[in-house]
């Protein structure tokens, strides 16, 4: 059978709700991901279903679990905890900002020829991560109306010019469900697994076909993944206008490492996956030596100066740092190349200099690094 559910973002006005089915054999973390989406959420943090006897999120390994209260979302199918219609439950969401959703099941319908999850309707935009919970939420909202307000334009640059929170598709939001089909839905997945031939384009396939192609196609495929991707926007940008737009895209990439660490808006997140992954996109993009070495640089200063302002942190901060940091010396030592070892000189110095008297042999061991990458 199929659920059909409806979830509203508590506490904000005008109402930001949006209405969708789903199976109802699926997890309550297949019903998270499903909810993320829908939604408009990017599925960074921390999640729980709150019901009046119990709670159903991801277990810490590392906290014993009270068996009676706490269910693994995992394994706990939500047609097992929600079998009536009108039945409601609190959805939250990220719990620093403490997105609490209310979510009801309105009906419960038989399947049809459809695709499921899908999305039925639904009004205004998701609030941006990281935005502060409701308060900041309404913040932002504010200094955006105000043209003229001291923090306009840092907010601008931070959410985006195209962020319309009125602005809801629900076209867009079923693509994005259709691309998540067989994580999101088990029986899809075993159909198309039964069907699925191999559809994995290789280089030479690749190649092979776009030689065939009519120069007149081969435009309007260049221009559509343009279109379709940040990415690939990038990358033509850098590919036809070179240095001048390395600059511009790279600065893109400093804020997105910087915000792990010192951000515009809330307390530091110091999601050091998630800054090493934006290091990893430039690097596919730009394929430049030099300012590869930059970001890599640039995101073992932003350790130092944190841990310089806030005091030693713990181990595996210190190993993201030290395994950066020793990725550009090996970089360096492998490029033989005099004027970017001048160039850089100085920066990695300054490093090792700014580190002394850390904990966890952080200082010694980018000393040796150093000290084996520039000795006579």
């Amino acid at each position: 059978m199929i659920y059909q559910w409806k979830v509203e973002i508590a506490g904000i006005q005008p109402l930001i709700w949006r209405r969708f089915q789903t199976f109802g054999d699926i997890t309550f973390d297949q019903l998270h991901k499903t909810l993320q989406t829908v939604i408009g959420w990017e599925d960074y943090h921390l999640y729980l279903f709150g019901f009046p006897d119990k709670t159903i999120h991801i277990p810490n390994p590392e906290f014993p679990q009270e068996a009676a209260k706490e269910l693994d979302a995992r394994k706990e199918k939500v047609r097992d905890h929600i079998t009536e219609e009108g039945q409601n439950l609190v959805y939250l969401y990220d719990f620093g900002d403490n997105w609490e959703h209310k979510l009801l099941l309105e009906k419960i319908v038989p399947q049809q020829e459809r695709a499921y999850p899908v999305c039925l309707e639904g009004e205004h935009h998701c609030p941006p991560e990281d935005a502060g919970g409701i308060h900041g939420y309404i913040d932002i909202l504010e200094i955006l109306q105000n043209e003229n307000h001291p923090e306009y334009e840092d907010t601008l640059l931070w959410i985006g010019e195209r962020f319309n929170p009125k602005a809801f598709n629900k076209e867009i939001v079923n693509r994005q469900l259709r691309r998540q089909e067989n994580k999101l839905n088990p029986k899809q997945a075993k159909q198309n697994a039964k069907r699925k031939k191999s559809t994995k384009l290789t280089v030479p396939s690749l190649r092979k076909q776009l030689q065939n192609l009519p120069q007149e196609e081969l435009v309007r495929m260049v221009i559509d993944c343009v279109k379709a991707s940040k990415e690939a926007e990038q990358f033509f940008t850098i590919q036809l206008v070179g240095e001048e737009a390395l600059e511009d895209i790279i600065e893109e990439y400093r804020k997105k490492v910087k915000e792990e660490f010192f951000p515009a808006r809330g307390e530091p997140k110091l999601r050091l996956s998630e800054a090493r992954k934006a290091i990893r996109e430039f690097e596919k993009l730009a394929q430049d030596k030099r300012y590869i070495l930059d970001l890599r640089l640039f995101y073992v200063e932003l350790g130092v100066e944190f841990t310089n302002l806030y005091g030693d942190i713990d181990e595996r901060f210190y190993d993201s740092m030290l395994s950066m940091y020793d990725s550009a010396a090996r970089m360096l030592s492998l490029e033989d190349d005099e004027e970017l070892m001048e160039e850089f000189q100085q920066r990695m110095r300054v490093v090792v200099e700014e580190t002394a008297g850390m904990g966890w042999g952080f200082h010694d061991t980018l000393n040796e690094i150093y000290a084996d990458l520039f000795a006579s």
